[in-house]
């Protein structure tokens, strides 16, 4: 069986044409570099390289050795990575929740500085609504989330803003509410509210309920679909209604007297127990791609 050190002097010799050139690369002497592959071949029971010209060329053996020679060598290099996550005191594996609110459109541009760094680290991420985020950081089943703020935080969680999310008050254009100037929010009481809702019943604590007619959802894409099929008025993130707005699927709601939108801020939050140095990466990347 070939050792490691075969397998490094065997790809570095394919990849510079040369026993030569491999020995260069790995600073050692051309006679060890020769003598290894030549006992490799040995351990193998095949020639790998044709010695005929001036420069080793592959054998057909040597050819379906190749892509098993990479993926050793790789896994070997994950193996170390690992080992050295775990000297550190790394965590094996980082948990993020975003309010899908929030419009991280650019997050995975930002997320190759989270791979490079962290490249064995096991990232998931989630999307849930900001109080059911809350609890799993609480639970510290969750490392991190991102969630429209809330006054009061338990004790255990750490929390930094992170900029700002505007809400539209919209409405189906077949809708009544599409079709009045409205002077006063009262009106909205005669009307079905659609808003969001965790799946514990937890509604966000700024959205307010305007009307004792309410249907809940755990998504701001179900009350758009909702909303644009006419079954009430719905406060959403600006940025996700912006396409129904322009075809006509959406109206803003008519307010002459009283606005209803507002822009909610969004926070970081993480348990105090969080891993300080991916913590501080991830800090960086959030802030870079919310939009």
């Amino acid at each position: 069986m070939p050792t490691l050190e075969q397998l490094q002097l065997f790809l570095a010799t394919v990849e510079t044409g040369s026993f030569s050139a491999a020995a260069r690369r790995l600073n050692k002497v051309q006679s060890a570099v020769s003598q290894q592959i030549i006992n490799m071949e040995i351990d193998c029971d095949q020639q790998l390289f044709d010695r005929s010209g001036r420069y080793p060329v592959l054998t057909q053996a040597g050819q379906i050795l190749l892509p098993q020679a990479k993926a050793v060598i790789a896994q070997h290099l994950r193996l170390k990575s690992l080992i050295s996550t775990l000297d550190a005191g790394l965590p094996q594996q980082f948990r993020l929740a975003i309010d899908e609110g929030v419009p991280f459109t650019e997050l995975s541009q930002h997320l190759s500085l989270f791979a490079d760094k962290y490249p064995q680290m096991q990232l998931e991420l989630r999307t849930l609504p900001s109080k059911e985020i809350i609890e799993l950081v609480r639970q510290q089943n969750v490392d991190m989330g991102v969630i429209f703020s809330e006054e009061i935080y338990p004790q255990q969680i750490d929390f930094e803003s992170l900029g700002s999310v505007k809400f539209e008050p919209v409405v189906s254009p077949l809708h009544p509410l599409a079709r009045e100037t409205m002077s006063n929010l009262d009106q909205l009481k005669l009307h079905r509210q659609l808003a969001i809702g965790s799946k514990q019943g937890q509604q966000w604590s700024v959205q307010a309920e305007h009307s004792p007619q309410l249907w809940l959802a755990d998504s701001y894409y179900a009350l758009l679909d909702l909303a644009k099929s006419g079954f009430g008025w719905a406060l959403l993130p600006e940025h996700l209604v912006q396409d129904a707005l322009a075809q006509e699927q959406l109206r803003p709601i008519p307010l002459t007297m009283e606005q209803i939108g507002w822009i909610a801020n969004v926070d970081l939050i993480q348990h105090s127990s969080v891993n300080q140095e991916v913590s501080r990466v991830f800090r960086q990347i959030l802030s870079a791609a919310i939009a």
